[in-house]
């Protein structure tokens, strides 16, 4: 079986981070090997959170997998909370990575046209950085912007023709082979634009109302289990489109708090 270690925090509530990628890549036949960086009381969009760093436990890491024999066929990053984190990270990306190792990294720095108030201009850099040796990213479009140095809210401001150029543009200034950003809004469809070989090909679903806690986090997930599957890229984004769609629409129906996120549990059926 297919081995990825997903390396992102855990929180008691929010439906993100490990809590969703766990389930989602384990539905899809892939052995999930938690490495928590952190343990959240709730997701930090709440207005109150407490937090406990994992930075000791994750530099134990290294040794004892490396004496027990771990071998990873992928690795996927979600959210970092401290420059700590990162380094821990980075630890193990040099550890184990082997050059079929897939390593996705989700840039996670901000949404909506602004960086995430917990993020100052110095991580989000550090961020930029450490996401520059992916094979795969998954931005949003406000992550993609601040990676590329450009400002969201001149690209949520344009008009559609302008951004796809824009996207096409900033694309093309980042070192990573394939780039997915998610969360492009126009009209009542919402898109997600894949950058391989110098190519933009977009993917569009009907728009969901509200922005949910933890859909990229379950993006990431899907797309990282399909590729270590040997899936093509069309097939993961198509698969995690669908499957997003589906929880999004059910969350919408109940009037469910957006801070809480989506009840994909009802949908893993979608990932099989």
């Amino acid at each position: 079986m297919k081995k990825i270690a997903v390396i992102q925090d855990i929180s008691g509530l929010g439906r993100c981070s490990l809590g969703a990628a766990l389930p989602v890549i384990s539905a899809m036949g892939v052995h999930a090997l938690p490495v928590p960086t952190a343990i959240y009381t709730n997701q930090t969009g709440f207005s109150r959170f407490a937090v406990l760093g994992c930075e000791s436990l994750l530099s134990e890491y290294p040794s004892a997998w490396n004496e027990i024999g771990v071998q990873l066929d992928g690795m996927l990053t979600g959210f970092m909370g401290t420059h700590e984190q990162i380094a821990a990270a980075q630890a193990m990306i040099d550890a184990f990575r082997r050059p079929e190792t897939m390593l996705l990294i989700d840039p996670v720095m901000g949404d909506n046209g602004q960086r995430y108030p917990i993020f100052d201009e110095d991580f989000c850099r550090a961020i930029g950085d450490f996401a520059r040796q992916a094979h795969v990213i998954t931005p949003n479009v406000t992550e993609l912007c601040l990676l590329a140095n450009k400002d969201p809210m001149t690209f949520l401001r344009a008009p559609p023709d302008e951004q796809k150029a824009m996207l096409h543009s900033m694309c093309a200034t980042l070192p990573q082979p394939i780039i997915i950003v998610t969360g492009w809004k126009i009209g009542d469809l919402v898109l997600n634009a894949a950058w391989q070989h110098s190519k933009l090909d977009t993917y569009s679903t009907t728009a969901v109302a509200g922005s949910y806690s933890g859909t990229g986090d379950l993006f990431a997930a899907c797309v990282a289990a399909g590729l270590v599957r040997g899936n093509t890229l069309q097939q993961c984004i198509t698969r995690a489109a669908k499957f997003l769609h589906a929880a999004l629409t059910e969350a919408a129906q109940q009037n469910l708090p957006p801070k809480h996120g989506v009840p994909f549990e009802n949908h893993l059926e979608e990932l099989l």
